[in-house]
């Protein structure tokens, strides 16, 4: 009775963890992974499958995915050796990223302070109204959109529709992002290395700052902040 009563400890744990792991930008499959791999220490992939029931495929991508993250550790040779980055290592990374984040969104907001403009950046914390807020800007774009994102594809595989309807609107889309990284045949595309955070210009009047992980954004609708990344993305654009 005590196993069993460890057992059911275990997987309501290990369900808690990998929901909380998707709010900050893992799929649930590579949030199953990565939280199943903490829990067993030092695993191969059909290991590591057979403990979170799922696909043998599945997990070989999520494991590559998340070594490309920094997430997992990998030890060459057949078969492959896999095991967790340290938990408070990426919750460090983590938190450093969302400082850098909203350390510019305050930037921004104390340039609207200096002008004595009235300060109208608003704050959204959660993925799922991240991603809410991302798809109405895309509905609301009529001329022009620029994305610099270092995970594009992430967006992309949530708002496919929003990114249809962009180009049958004949939208101009400019997607800045990670070399790899899935894109848009139809969009103007730049390579860029080692972006942070997403940034997202409507119409040059509307502007989005989100977190790494898409768990927290920023956004405004005066034409002053978007002005202001404009700049930024004009610079970032140039850059060779």
């Amino acid at each position: 009775m005590h196993e069993e009563e460890a057992e059911r400890d275990f997987m309501e744990e290990y369900s808690i963890v990998s929901e909380g792991l998707q709010q900050f930008g893992l799929t649930e499959y590579q949030a199953r992974t990565y939280t199943g791999l903490v829990a067993y220490g030092v695993a191969d992939a059909e290991t590591i499958a057979s403990t979170i029931e799922l696909p043998r495929t599945s997990v070989y991508k999520a494991l590559d995915a998340l070594h490309e993250m920094g997430y997992v550790i990998v030890s060459e040779g057949r078969p492959r050796i896999y095991r967790p980055a340290e938990p408070l290592e990426i919750k460090s990374r983590l938190s450093s990223r969302l400082d850098e984040v909203f350390g510019r969104l305050n930037t921004l907001y104390e340039i609207l302070s200096e002008k004595g403009e009235p300060q109208v950046v608003y704050t959204i914390y959660g993925r799922e109204k991240v991603f809410e807020k991302i798809s109405e800007f895309l509905k609301r774009t009529d001329e022009e959109i620029i994305i610099s994102s270092p995970s594009f594809s992430i967006i992309l595989s949530e708002l496919d529709a929003e990114f249809q309807s962009l180009h049958k609107r004949n939208v101009t889309t400019t997607i800045i992002t990670e070399p790899g990284e899935k894109v848009l045949s139809w969009a103007k595309v730049q390579r860029r290395e080692r972006l942070i955070a997403t940034d997202i210009i409507s119409d040059g009047k509307r502007a989005l700052l989100a977190s790494p992980g898409f768990e927290a954004c920023g956004y405004t609708h005066n034409p002053s902040i978007a002005s202001h990344l404009v700049n930024f993305m004009d610079i970032l654009m140039r850059r060779q």
